[in-house]
């Protein structure tokens, strides 16, 4: 993305290329005060910035129906979901777990969540025909809380 195509004031555009940044996405990169120190423009300045790359990378914002539909046809893994192994819990959560983020399980004492965790390890380990996939268990237990007292 050239940054001659944004509605800028020559001189923002003059200070951004000074700076060796060479798009859209690479102003994106930075905060406002960074790009502050970085260009030497003034902070309504880099607010223009900010906002024209950002609205022009955006776009219009406006999405039909066939526009997600079209997205997740080209993007198909990111709309894709990691079945739990129990219908009942596919169900609830609309087809089981999204595949395009970080999911916490949180919960109180008992509750499952490590059993969920393991569920969903060995899930994944399926072949990729049958939706296996890869994953990551992470544990936190007691970090956050300071020490947990013993229970017998």
């Amino acid at each position: 993305m050239d940054l001659d195509q944004l509605d800028l004031n020559p001189r923002i555009i003059a200070a951004i290329k000074k700076a060796k940044l060479n798009s859209v996405k690479e102003v994106l990169h930075f905060s406002g005060p960074d790009l502050q120190r970085l260009t030497g423009l003034s902070g309504p300045d880099v607010q223009r910035l900010l906002r024209a790359a950002s609205s022009h990378l955006r776009g219009s914002g406006v999405l039909t129906a066939l526009d997600l539909l079209q997205q997740q046809a080209r993007f198909p893994t990111q709309h894709r979901r990691l079945s739990l192994g129990c219908p009942v819990l596919d169900g609830l959560l609309g087809g089981g777990l999204p595949l395009d983020g970080i999911t916490e399980l949180a919960g109180g004492s008992s509750a499952g969540k490590t059993q969920l965790a393991l569920q969903l390890c060995l899930a994944v380990q399926f072949p990729p025909r049958h939706g296996g996939l890869e994953a990551a268990f992470g544990r936190l237990q007691g970090c956050l809380l300071g020490p947990q007292p013993l229970r017998a």
